[in-house]
This record gives structure tokens, sequence and C-alpha cells, in this order.
């Protein structure tokens, strides 16, 4: 008799059930089983150690262990007034995630919102995968409007992960900002915080595994390759593109290293906020690029398509629209231009431009460009001494320094003509208009006056300008500075902090177009002088952005200088200098948009116009016309909706909680903690300010090695607060200091140190036990409330289904009632009177509990398949319409390489499957729920 061996079924774990593995608690993704016999259990983790953590566990090496909800041991609690069960009831509410659109914490930051504010976060909170660009005008908080939207997907559990891409002069600001106001800590990876990683982990270790939130400029993405692959290599939450329209497709055939870029990073993350105020730049296929970032099927013809293919995935709205919401937010602003007549050297000069002709140097332009008159021209107008750099720069380029021809010869001394005359302009009326300004802003010869911002295109000029003052007023080298592109990001970092601090030594900030992107300004400064006029509307309006924008307290006052020739055929082409600062201004108030007025969305096309319409002396209404087209279909797709959402349409609701504020929380948590843990001495109560200092224990330390280090004191003591006026006013402090964070920290359920706490008061009670309380009324005799927590998850492992209810049970009998209006009936969100009295664990009715609560949650999947019947059904109509038109649009283009014609076609099949996978995988559930236990509530006798 031969005896065989029968392998034993592997054990087969529902998608969605709470399993414990080498003493760490996971979620089960999936199982599958093996060739040996066994079973690969595929989980998520939930222990704060390993939280979001992907493991693969195999049951024949690690023993798996179900967390089942009527295996939960009930125990009785002798604490004071319940205290204990009340902190670990708490905590579970404080950690459960939300799945509605409604805003549960973001409003609640440190700071004074608008209601429009509101809007991008609840919009992108509808979506399966929330993704949205927000396009408001310039100035009006789109960094702000970022955070609220990132605070509520860290309240949801889907933020851990933030990688934020932003331009380098920016990337103190940001991180600042999400800080103070969101108490999100990002990690800022520029030049130094790059050398701190290398100090830290291993070369070769990708700096993304350590760091979970991270701040990092697109230029170091582009250029380096090592952190390309690194992001390769990585995957997040959520990832914040700032200033998209940089990473946007251009009309030049072929994709830039930054559009490669975000195409890559928009596979790598969950989660899309793109950012941008010029959105793109008048193609419909740019602003096409940066919707099928955020969903691959919404444009399937970049030329051509509709509001309702890109509907929901983008928000645009300028100062006109919010005016009546942003009251003593935004001051109206008072432009001045100042017309300055040509001296009889510049004339001289002014004259010679008009009348110059080159045989050689435009020769290879074929015509049809800007002619090199005209960019002397634009030269001049800036300063002499630009334009005599221009010049100069021409000289030393090989076909004009080295020809032997006549024409050769010709150019050279029509140069050398000129640049003698721009010699005698060394001082010139418009910088002595600019010292009669800065007279009245206070300023006289050892002694400075009101902060300003002097703009000016070339960095010849700003480096004659910072010259010429320093010598005029006897500046000190720190009182006066310039910023330009070519600066490392410390270098700008440092000056846009000490600018924007109230004891910062700059007064004079000399800025390039440059520091006329996304750069706050407005803080200590309401004068900007434009000591050139720019050759684009979208420039324009950039760099009056700077002073006039969300948050200023006085009027911002924008100057404009002109240089004024008497030749008759400039002073009339130079008119449209005067037609752009007109415009800017009154679309500005009206419009909204400047962009719209040349039609051309782009600063380069926006230049490229007016140099080709001032070389051609066309007239000044021409070039930059009365009323925008109203024929464009990209103008009518991105005008304002008439019914925007307003204030109601947004829906704000506060938690189910059992304390009156998170300080009385932490009141009641310290007590507990510290009678176990005998370490009261740590923390120390600030009445005064509504909060607490603490002096970090070990373990917390420990969880700060990996977070920004601007954020911890030097002494570990945190100053914590619950006031957010208080802390709203402490971010204003700090910019009385150059480089300063804030000594005080907004105190809520995101700070790291919040976290911390609520671990600490989870281990009150074993893994897989529930507490027993009294209580004084809200049930009759003979019943018992078991108090769960049911979660039904997607297939990513996300929850979408959350509840709290309790099941009610008495005599056989059971109905449930909502766990919030239980609380509030029973009297738990005030201290419970505890006998003290150890009381028999009522285990008897725990499975028929269980039971009647997998009912109820089924009964709520059935419901959430309900809704979403039509949703996907839409979706997957939407979804089979893109993928028709574009295998039309392939079947019909010109290419007849069946090799690339098949690989597109192939991307376009996964495009489609991806998509429908992704929603799938998003909105549709499990069918086993979760369920936790978390208390059992009894009637007093």
């Amino acid at each position: 008799m031969v005896l065989t061996r029968t392998k034993a079924e592997p054990k087969v774990f529902a998608p969605g059930a709470r399993v414990v593995v080498r003493d760490e608690e996971w979620l089960v993704r999936t199982t599958r089983s093996t060739s040996t016999g066994g079973s690969a259990v595929h989980v998520t983790g939930l222990s704060p150690l390993i939280r979001n953590k992907q493991a693969i566990f195999l049951t024949e090496l690690d023993e798996v262990t179900e967390l089942r909800p009527e295996d939960t041991r009930l125990v009785a609690d002798l604490s004071p007034q319940y205290r204990r069960s009340r902190l670990y009831l708490e905590t579970l509410l404080r950690r459960t995630p939300p799945t509605d659109a409604r805003l549960y914490i973001g409003h609640r930051a440190a700071m004074n919102f608008a209601p429009y504010q509101f809007v991008p976060a609840a919009k992108a909170l509808q979506q399966a995968r929330p993704r949205i660009l927000i396009a408001d005008g310039v100035g009006l908080g789109k960094t702000l409007e970022v955070g609220v939207l990132l605070t509520e997907l860290a309240r949801r559990g889907r933020a851990d992960r933030i990688l934020v891409v932003a331009l380098k002069s920016i990337l103190t600001q940001f991180q600042q900002e999400m800080w103070a106001r969101f108490t999100i800590p990002l990690v800022r990876l520029d030049s130094i915080g790059l050398q701190r990683v290398q100090a830290k982990i291993p070369s070769n270790m990708n700096p993304f595994y350590y760091f979970n939130r991270v701040i990092i400029s697109i230029d170091t993405l582009k250029k380096d390759e090592k952190y390309r692959r690194f992001l390769e290599d990585s995957h997040w939450d959520v990832i914040v593109v700032d200033e998209c329209q940089h990473v946007a497709e251009r009309g030049t055939g072929k994709r830039s290293q930054r559009s490669r870029l975000a195409s890559l990073l928009a596979r790598r993350c969950d989660s899309l906020i793109l950012t941008s105020a010029t959105p793109h730049d008048g193609r419909p296929e740019s602003f096409a690029s940066l919707m099928n970032l955020l969903d691959p099927t919404a444009v399937a013809n970049p030329a051509e398509y509709t509001r309702e293919d890109v509907q929901g995935l983008f928000v645009r709205r300028f100062k006109k629209d919010i005016a009546d919401q942003v009251v003593g937010q935004f001051q109206e602003r008072s432009g001045h231009p100042h017309h300055v007549s040509a001296s009889t050297p510049e004339n001289n000069v002014f004259d010679q431009l008009g009348k110059i002709e080159f045989r050689t140097i435009d020769r290879q332009r074929g015509g049809g460009g800007v002619l090199f008159r005209t960019t002397l021209l634009k030269a001049f107008l800036s300063s002499p001494v630009a334009c005599a750099r221009t010049v100069d720069e021409r000289m030393k380029q090989r076909v004009v320094r080295d020809l032997t021809s006549p024409d050769a010869a010709h150019d050279r001394e029509v140069l050398s003509d000129l640049l003698e005359l721009l010699e005698s302009c060394r001082v010139f009326p418009k910088f002595d208009r600019l010292c009669q300004l800065l007279g009245e802003f206070g300023y006289k010869p050892g002694s400075c006056g009101e902060r300003v911002v002097i703009f000016a295109e070339r960095i010849d000029t700003l480096k004659y300008l910072q010259e010429e003052l320093t010598n005029r007023y006897q500046l000190k080298p720190r009182q006066i500075a310039v910023f330009h592109g070519s600066l490392q990001d410390v270098e700008q970092e440092e000056l846009r902090s000490d600018f924007g601090a109230a004891d910062g030594k700059i007064r004079i900030l000399l800025a390039s177009d440059a520091a006329s992107e996304g750069i706050n300004l407005h803080f200590f400064c309401h004068r900007l002088v434009h000591f050139d006029i720019p050759w684009s509307l979208i420039t324009l309006e950039q760099r009056n952005g700077r002073i006039d924008r969300y948050g200023q307290q006085q009027v911002p006052h924008l100057h404009y200088l002109l240089t004024v020739p008497t030749h008759p055929g400039l002073k009339g082409d130079l008119r449209v200098l005067d037609r752009l600062i007109e415009k800017e201004q009154a679309a500005h108030k009206n419009l909204g948009d400047v962009a719209w007025l040349l039609d051309l969305h782009d600063v380069e096309k926006e230049e490229q116009r007016i140099a080709l319409g001032i070389q051609e002396h066309e007239a000044a209404e021409r070039i930059v016309p009365e009323k925008p087209p109203n024929s464009d279909f990209l103008a009518l797709l991105m005008q304002v909706e008439e019914e925007a959402p307003q204030e109601e349409a947004v829906q704000t609701v506060d938690p189910t909680t059992l304390y009156r504020d998170d300080l009385s929380y932490v009141r009641e948590a310290w007590d507990e903690l510290a009678v176990s843990d005998d370490d009261s001495s740590a923390l120390e109560w600030q009445d005064h300010a509504s909060g607490f200092t603490l002096t970090a224990p070990s373990d917390l330390r420990y969880r700060f090695s990996y977070l920004p280090p601007e954020i911890t004191p030097k002494d570990w003591e945190f100053r914590l607060t619950v006031d957010r006026k208080r802390m709203a006013a402490v971010w204003d402090q700090c910019r009385q200091k150059e480089g300063q964070w804030p000594d005080w920290q907004l105190f809520w359920n995101l700070h790291p140190i919040a976290e911390w706490l609520n671990d600490q008061v989870l281990g009150l009670f074993p893994r897989h036990e529930a507490p027993v309380i009294q209580v004084p009324r809200g049930l009759r005799a003979g019943e018992t409330a078991y108090v769960f927590q049911g979660v039904l998850s997607n297939l990513r492992s996300q929850p979408v289904v959350v509840d709290w209810f309790a099941v009610i049970q008495q005599d056989g009998a059971a109905r449930i009632e909502p766990f919030e209006a239980l609380a509030h009936a029973s009297g738990l969100t005030a201290p419970v009177s505890n006998p003290e009295v150890s009381i028999i664990p009522l285990s008897t009715g725990l499975s028929t509990a269980v039971s009647r609560a997998r009912e109820h949650m089924v009964k709520l999947r059935q419901e959430h398949a309900d809704r979403l019947r039509g949703l996907l059904n839409d979706e997957d109509t939407r979804i089979a319409r893109w993928q028709r038109e574009s295998l039309r649009r392939l079947e019909n283009s010109p290419s007849r390489d069946s090799r690339r014609l098949e690989q597109e076609r192939r991307r376009i099949d996964e495009t489609v499957q991806d998509r429908r996978e992704s929603i799938e995988h998003g909105l549709q559930t499990v069918d086993a729920p979760y369920l936790r236990l978390a208390v059992v509530l009894v009637p007093k006798e």
C-alpha cells in the first residue's frame, strides 16, 4: 500500500481583511496560490512603522493571522471617568479617513481663507483619483489652494508621499507656506538639501525611499539623470507641479525634457495637482497636453475638443471674479506712467536706429524675422549700456568680424559708429527720473527710503543701476541687490528671504524677469518700477503680480518709465508701449486675463509680435487690439463659468469627536500617558497661547530625523498652539526677521506630534481588544451597543466607504444606529462617571452583532454600487468615444510607417485598458468589509 501525501488547501484571505504578520498590522490586497501549495499574501502596511509599505508574505514562511471582529476580547476599563476608553475611541475617530467630497480640515488651516480657495479641493475630491489644474490668475493664492487640497488628501490617508516640483526660486517659499499654514513637512532638495541627503544616506540609494514628502526644482530633475532614474523607481500619492506651463507641449514637433519629465511624473502618482496662471500658449494642443497629464483619455484630438471633454479637470478665476470674497486681501492698484524726453545724445542714437541698415547681419534671417535694428532698439530702450553690450557681442561674431567683403566692412563701420554714439549716453534722463522717484520714496545720500522692486529685462541694465545707485545714495553692499536667473537656488532664496523680512537689509531689489514668476515680494513692499517696459502683456502682468497679490495690505504703486524720442517715426512706433500699459491695467480690472488681448498666450510670441509691429510701423491699436477675439474656441473654453461654484457649493463639516477641541484631547491624553510613562515634566501648558510646550522624548525625536530640519527647534522644545489666528499672526511675525521659521506650530490632526500622540494612545489597549463602558443614558435597560468601524476598500486598498455605527441588541432583536447620534445621546462626548468596578465581558452576543454589522456593510456596498453604476457607464462611454476618435485620427494619419502605426494602436489600447483598470480599482469595492469593534456600551444599573 502506497501512502500519498495530500497538500493542504492554500488559505485565502479576502481583499480588505486585516492580518498580523511579524507583529505588524497589514491590509490584504490579494491572495494568490503558490506552486508549493501555500499562499502569497499581497499586503499594504497599516501600523505606524510600516504604513503604506507594500509587501508579499508566504504562508509557508510567515504566520499570517487574520483579525476577525468576533474574536475581539472585551475588557473592562477602570481608568477615571473612562478616560482611557474615551481617548482610545477618539484616536480611532481621528484616524478615520473621510470618503466624500466635503472639506473636513483644509478650511481650518492657519490663515483667513476666501471661499473661492476651497473650490479646487472640492472639485478634485469628487474624482476617484483627485487630479486638477488650478489655473487662477496671477496673485490669487494658488499655493494656498494647493495646501487646502493636500490637507484633505492627507486627512484621507492619501498624501503620505508627496512630491512638489517647482521653480528653484520659490522652493523655500513654498516649503514654508506648506508647513506654517498646513503643517505639511516637505524636505527641500535644493543644493544644500541635496548635500544633506548625500551625507545622510548612501550615494547610490534612492532618496525618495527615505523622504516621503519632498520639494525639488524641475531643473534638478530635468538635468540630473540620476534623479530621473530615482523617480522612475518611486511612486507617490500626490505630485504637485507648480508653474506647469513650463511642462506643456509646444508646437515644435518635439517634446521638451520638461514635458517628458511631466509625462513620467503623471504616471508615477495617484493624485496630480498642476498650477499655472498662464496654462497654455494659445494653441489647443498646449492646453490639451496638460489635460492629458491629468487624464490620458480626456482629449483625443489635441487640435479640436470641447469644454465638456475637460470639464472637472481645471478651475480658472480672476481677481474680478472673486472681488466680493476678498475684501481687505487685495488693494486697488495705482499706475503711474512716466514719459521722459530723450536727451540730445539719446536722440542721436534714436536717429541712427531709425535709418540704420545692415547688409550681412539680417541677410541670414531671410527677411521673415525681427531685424537686428529692432533688437538694438529694444536693448536701447532698456539702457544705453545694454545696447552697447548687444553691439559689442555682435561685433565679436565671426560673420561680422572675419568677413572681408564690402558688406561686412559696412556693417562693422555702422556698428562702430553706433557704439560711439552710445558712449555719449552714459548718463541719461530716464535714470535721473528713477532717482527722482527714489527721492519721493525717501532716498537720499546716506539714507535709505521705502523698499522698491525695479524690473529691467537686461542684466547689463541691472548691473548699471546697481553701480550708479550705490554711488549716488552711498548704499551698503546688502542694501541693493540684483536678482537674475543665473544665480544658484540658494542665492535666489537669500535675496527673496532678505527682501521679504522686516529686518532684511535689502531696500532696492533689482530684478530681471526671472523674478516675475511665483515669488512673493509684497510683504513689506508696495512700490514697483518698470525701468524698461517688457514687450509682452504676460510679462507685464507677472511683474506687477509680485506686489499686487493676495494679502497685500497697502496700495500697490506701479511706475512705468518710458523714454520718448523726437524722431517722429520711432515716437509713433513706441506708442505701442503706452498701449501695453493701458491695456494691461484695463484687462486686469475688467477682463481678468491679459493674454487674450494679443491672443498669443506665450511671452516669446508676444515679444515677437510687438517687435514685428514696431519694425513694420504698424499702428499701436492694430498691434494691441481694443478687444480680444470672440471666435477663438480656446477663449470660450477658458472662460469662467457664469455659474461657477460659490461658497455655498463647497460643503465643510466638523468630524465626529468626543472632545471640545484638540487641546482638550491633548490634556486628557497627556494625563493618561504621564501616569503610565512618568514623564509629566516634558510638557507644560501655555494657557495664554491656547497651547503647550513639549520637550520631545527620544522616540519622537527619531520621527523627526527624516523630516525637514527647519521645523525642529534646536533645543527640541516644541511650542504648539490650537489657535489658528495666533498661528497666522506668528507666521506674519516671522517676516520681521530674515530666514526665520515660526517658533510656534499649529497643533491639529496633521501635525507629526499629533500623529505620534495618536500612536501612543492606541497603545493603551492591546491589539484586538475593545473596552466596555457603562453609559448614563441613551440605552434602555438590557440593551447592549456594539460600536463598529466599518470600511469598504477599493482594489487599491484605499477606503471608499467608511461608517461608524452601533448594533444595539436586546433579547435577540437588533437595530443599527449611527454612532455620532449615539455618542451624544449616551453622554460619551463628556467625561462619564466610572464606578471602577470590573464587569463581566459581554462576549455572548458578539458573534450575532458581527453578523448584523456585516449585513449592514453589505447593504452600504450595494448602495455604493448603485450610485456608481451610472458614473461607470458614463465613463465607459466616454473612454470608448476617446478610443474611437483616437483610432480614426490614426487611420487618417499621413504616415505610412506601418510599424509606427501599430505601436500607436497598441499605445491607445493600453491607455484605454489602464484607464478602465484605474477607474475600476479606484471605485469598486472588495467583497469583504473590514469591521473593527471599537467599544461596547451598556446602560448603568
